[in-house]
């Protein structure tokens, strides 16, 4: 049975997609209590004041817009997953099962996330309010309007997930913990333990439709310049973040180690580099 969202992609050979690193639901249940028990532990092993995020009201104050971000990024990434596990066929098990687990971190990523805005006292119509004046919101409004679950999973895979997981968190990490913001550098450490395996569903799907039919790359790479442009509004969630007490943040530095980024992926799946810095 070829797969057809009636709207862009199909693959005639459902065999040629594998789920990513042997993906099941029980190896994806293992891997996450492994990762989550060491999480909770290293929470719980930071003193209180860090715990419930006592710190530098000026941090906070520039930090705010990039967590509501990344709670309501969360929050819709395991939307768009559900819609990309419900749009296949039942022949597809593997892709389904990845897009669950996906969901699966999703969901404790927005946990982890709305705990900080609950603890920096920010209420539903403030982080709401925060949100929908954010440029950041029309990537995830983008791909929570997609049906095509391939497009989906290339889209939110292999371009967003992996600028994620390779640019943006590592640098959230170090600005977090040179803050003294242990709180947030741990919720972003266990967050990496997740990304490489949504980035890697976004790349194992590419290698699906090409291997079906090289033609294609022609519909990635029309997917690639409609949505990437859409990430330089991810910096707008860090705008504040320019006046951080101790400094450390560069929106110009960020994007240009994003672009850095797209490039190498781009020319290493066949594709052209839509973006410049």
């Amino acid at each position: 049975m070829a797969v057809t969202s009636g709207r862009a992609s199909r693959l005639r050979d459902l065999s040629l997609f594998s789920a990513p690193g042997g993906l099941t639901f029980a190896k994806h249940v293992r891997l996450h209590a492994e990762e989550k028990l060491r999480y909770f532990e290293e929470v719980a092993s930071l003193p209180e004041d860090l715990r419930e995020m006592r710190i530098d009201p000026r941090y906070i104050d520039a930090m705010r817009r990039r967590w509501v971000t990344l709670y309501f990024g969360e929050i819709a990434s395991a939307q768009y997953m559900g819609t990309a596990a419900r749009s296949v066929p039942l022949g597809m098990h593997e892709f389904i099962t990845a897009c669950v687990c996906q969901q699966i971190d999703e969901l404790h990523h927005s946990e982890m996330d709305r705990d900080i805005l609950v603890k920096i006292g920010l209420g539903p119509a403030e982080w709401t309010a925060i949100y929908e004046d954010s440029a950041s919101k029309k990537v995830f409004d983008h791909l929570l309007a997609i049906e095509d679950p391939f497009e989906i999973a290339v889209k939110g895979g292999l371009f967003l997930e992996s600028a994620s997981a390779v640019v943006a968190f590592p640098a959230l990490i170090r600005i977090a913990e040179a803050h003294g913001d242990h709180m947030t550098a741990a919720n972003h450490r266990t967050r990496l333990t997740d990304e490489p395996r949504h980035m890697a569903l976004g790349v194992a799907m590419l290698r699906a439709l090409v291997a079906d039919d090289p033609a294609n790359i022609a519909l990635v790479q029309r997917w690639q310049d409609e949505f990437t442009p859409l990430l330089r509004g991810l910096l707008d969630a860090s705008r504040e973040m320019t006046g951080l007490p101790n400094g450390g943040f560069s929106a110009d530095g960020m994007w240009r180690a994003m672009v850095e980024h797209h490039t190498k992926n781009a020319v290493k799946y066949g594709l052209r580099p839509t973006l410049q810095s």
